[in-house]
């Protein structure tokens, strides 16, 4: 069954004109893709007898100075968001989307592809690298 949605996303991966098999992680079930300076990465997995789909993009470290008015900023912004919202963990900033796997079409990963690698480069509070 979960090789269904290996499928689906491999299928969507195409229709962005890459190679699955070059974007294709460590473990099965996980894909890298790229955009300009951003990693996309995308996850199928079951847990508790359900399959769950996942991307994320990491966008950059919080900063050390004014934490409080930088995550009051990401929150702000969630609002005006479509389907992504701005996620933290440990001391990284993620865009984040999470459903059930099920739930997904060709169209939908196509959209959620093209909707992350944009709101990515939205992001302007992501530092550009030297």
């Amino acid at each position: 069954m979960i090789s269904t949605y290996y499928q689906l996303i491999d299928e969507s991966i195409m229709a962005l004109g890459l190679n699955p098999e070059d974007t294709r992680g460590q473990q099965e079930g996980q894909w890298n893709l790229k955009k300009g300076r951003f990693d996309i990465m995308v996850d199928v997995w079951e847990q508790e007898k359900q399959f769950l789909f996942q991307i994320v993009c990491p966008l950059c470290s919080l900063p050390e100075e004014n934490k409080e008015g930088f995550l009051l900023h990401l929150l702000q912004r969630n609002y005006g968001m479509s389907s992504l919202a701005y996620a933290i963990m440990d001391d990284s900033v993620f865009l984040k989307f999470t459903t059930e796997a099920d739930a997904l079409t060709k169209e939908v990963l196509m959209m959620l592809f093209n909707k992350t690698a944009f709101y990515a480069e939205q992001s302007n509070f992501v530092p550009e690298l030297d």
